[in-house]
């Protein structure tokens, strides 16, 4: 780790010398000494940028999408009772202690019998980053009635940040506020 840590900070040095040195020599290059000044700052923060500059842009349209995609649309309800809840009203399936693996097992091949989950993926426009998107839409298994869908998107970032574990500037996934609570909110407990 110590020498992944140090090979970092000698590619940073290298780098802002790099940057540092090509500015230089292209601002060094105008006849006056004012100009001089403002082209090389321009210069090197625009080339000190430029390996993330197709993350930067990406990351616009990656939030954008990610706004759009906030909360679960739920159209339609279909009020359930105590197999799916507690007596108390809580969820059983994301209860707190766990239910035994048997229960659970239960608890949710009922959850599966009443709805379905069907998943495409989205098209998503061209970006300086790949973006992927995937939308899920809940039907009811006895009505085929759309009860709700979502959308989920995730990136790799820009070409810099695929060296790494996780995108530099942008998140890699985002998903709406309620994802874990898509089944209480379309089968609300009817006590």
């Amino acid at each position: 780790m110590a020498g992944l840590l140090a090979l970092l900070v000698v590619a940073t040095i290298g780098y802002l010398s790099l940057v540092g040195w090509f500015s230089w020599w292209i601002a060094k290059r105008t006849t006056q000494a004012r100009i001089r000044g403002v082209a090389f700052t321009v210069l090197f923060v625009a080339l000190l940028v430029a390996p993330l500059g197709d993350e930067i842009v990406g990351k616009v349209m990656f939030d954008q999408l990610c706004h759009d995609a906030t909360e679960v649309k739920v159209y339609e309800t279909m009020p359930v009772g105590k197999d799916l809840y507690f007596p108390d009203g809580r969820w059983r399936l994301s209860s707190t202690p766990p239910l035994p693996r048997e229960e659970f097992n239960r608890v949710q091949s009922l959850y599966e019998s009443i709805v379905r989950f069907e998943s495409s993926e989205l098209r998503i426009s061209p970006s300086p980053i790949p973006i992927y998107g995937q939308e899920t839409r809940v039907f009811s298994r006895g009505t085929e009635r759309l009860l709700a869908s979502y959308r989920v998107y995730g990136t790799p970032g820009g070409w810099l940040s695929r060296f790494f574990e996780k995108p530099t500037l942008v998140s890699d996934q985002c998903v709406p506020r309620s994802f874990h609570k898509v089944g209480p909110l379309i089968l609300p407990f009817n006590g």
